[in-house]
């Protein structure tokens, strides 16, 4: 297998990371050294043309091939067989939708959670349970990793320049969980978003770090903790923009609650939509639909739909445009712990990609 990027010679292991280091071709944590066998291995694995373009990154503009994939792959440690989620999780993120030049480039801390569905997440070992957002679990952390290396060495998204946000979170490293699909009485992700069941998909969705509630009691106490969670002005990019989407965590005690309890996925929705709202002047408080970037203009109105009443104060305000812009997920062991996860008002949309497995 012939590669086209850059050979470099290098004494022993340890000199190729400090090589890393020094170019700048790594995220401040060390990398598994990207050899010439464990590249064609991985590409091998996955039954791709190395020379195949997918596009490119921004905001740098790097060509992201196969070969690149495959090589920042390794570089975060993955074995062959995680690559295809690798490969699903770039294509979802080129998808225009998700803005990918947006996300390189924000103010706002939201990074890329990638969440996996299907039989391959149990194959590969990829973590829905006990401590789900944590350590502890090798493709988790490392297809996480894969993903953001391959935006930090194709887009050079470097902190400060041309990565404006003002704190980012650790998912900056890796953000990576399954969905925990036997804990769920609902239908998986991929399968509400339009792929059939039995296949295995990404979907990459752009968020904030996840900010856990307690689920207690019936599944109405549960929401009312949820909805006091979500409902809230702080979450600015939600309700500045207005286009963005909110995800809702729900561990597996939750989950059988609303199994026991016969409430649908729709139904939770529904619920937190219409109980979430926020009343017009607690956002006027906050300063954002005036800020300096607004140039005297109201955020509002270039943003917000007409449909919404701003005569009165009091108008309560959903926390996004529709109940398509709330997504709902199992994941976690069986504490009573849920958690939500704030999007970005300007793109970083959920995206789903099918993996696409060798046979």
């Amino acid at each position: 297998m012939k590669f086209k990027s850059e050979m470099v010679e290098v004494v022993d292991g340890q000199a190729a990371v400090e090589l890393f280091f020094e170019r700048k071709w790594t995220d401040g944590l060390p990398v598994v050294p990207p050899t010439e066998e464990a590249v064609a291995e991985m590409i091998e694995y996955a039954e791709r043309d190395p020379r195949e373009v997918l596009g490119e990154i921004p905001p740098y503009g790097g060509i992201a091939t196969i070969e690149k994939l495959a090589i920042n792959s390794v570089m975060a440690g993955c074995r062959p067989e995680y690559f295809p989620v690798v490969i699903a999780a770039v294509e979802a993120c080129l998808d225009p939708r998700h803005n990918l030049n947006g996300t390189q480039t924000t103010q706002d801390g939201g990074e890329q959670l990638i969440i996996v569905n299907g039989p391959i997440a149990k194959k590969l070992d990829i973590n829905s349970g006990d401590g789900v957002f944590g350590r502890g679990y090798r493709a988790n952390g490392t297809i996480g990793r894969a993903l953001r290396l391959v935006l930090w060495n194709l887009g050079r998204n470097f902190p400060g320049d041309p990565d404006r946000s003002t704190l980012s979170h650790p998912g900056a490293w890796s953000f990576c969980i399954a969905e925990n699909e036997d804990a769920s009485p609902w239908e998986p992700l991929h399968v509400e978003r339009g792929l059939p069941p039995g296949s295995s998909a990404v979907t990459v969705f752009q968020c904030e770090a996840p900010h856990p509630f307690l689920t207690h009691g019936t599944v109405k106490q549960v929401l009312f903790t949820a909805c006091e969670a979500m409902g809230n002005p702080a979450s600015g990019n939600r309700i500045f923009f207005y286009e963005g989407e909110v995800l809702l965590v729900f561990g597996a005690v939750a989950a059988e609650q609303f199994g026991k309890e016969g409430w649908s996925k729709k139904d939770v929705k529904k619920y937190v939509w219409d109980h979430s709202k926020i009343p017009y002047w607690k956002i006027e408080q906050t300063g954002m639909l005036t800020a300096p970037e607004a140039a005297g203009t109201n955020f509002a109105d270039l943003w917000w739909p007409k449909w919404i009443d701003r005569s009165d104060r009091n108008t309560l305000v959903p926390i996004t445009a529709s109940l398509d812009d709330i997504h709902v997920i199992v994941a976690g062991g069986r504490g009573t712990w849920s958690a939500v996860c704030d999007g970005w008002g300007l793109g970083g949309r959920a995206i789903t990609r099918e993996i696409k497995v060798p046979k």
